[in-house]
């Protein structure tokens, strides 16, 4: 590992995981929206 700096290696790994946590955020928002939108259904059909 040749960094010119120890923080340069840790900046990118940092980095990555936040993208992992966002992308996770992402998926997680989007099935909620999927449950909430089955659940209206589901309402819908048995009014």
């Amino acid at each position: 590992m040749g960094f010119k700096n120890k923080t340069e290696g840790k900046k990118e790994g940092r980095k990555q995981k936040g993208q992992k946590a966002a992308e996770q955020n992402q998926r997680i928002r989007k099935y909620k929206k999927e449950q909430q939108v089955k659940k209206r259904a589901k309402k819908a059909n048995t009014d």
